[in-house]
């Protein structure tokens, strides 16, 4: 019973994925948004953040915070991986 259940939503989740990676496809505004984001960063990059390298601008600058909680959110996994696989006894 429990199989079916985990092989049920596998496939639900897959469903999802092919959806998303199916429909998902840029429109003109997204690709005008994108342009202008472009160009701001590259005016403004190093007035912002002070780094000569629009990489490292974009990544610790404009994204430090994205960039902590997908850090949390790795660790925590880890984390229940480690976990799960500890010995039970």
């Amino acid at each position: 019973m429990s199989r079916i259940i985990h092989i049920f939503i596998m496939a639900i989740l897959a469903a999802f994925m092919i959806y998303t990676l199916a429909f998902s496809t840029p429109d003109s505004a997204d690709t005008a948004a994108g342009e202008e984001t472009r160009q701001f960063i590259s005016d403004n990059g190093y007035n912002q953040t002070g780094a000569a390298n629009l990489v490292t601008a974009i990544y610790l600058g404009y994204r430090a915070f994205d960039t902590l909680g997908e850090t949390i959110v790795l660790i925590a996994s880890v984390a229940g991986v480690v976990y799960l696989m500890g010995s039970k006894e």
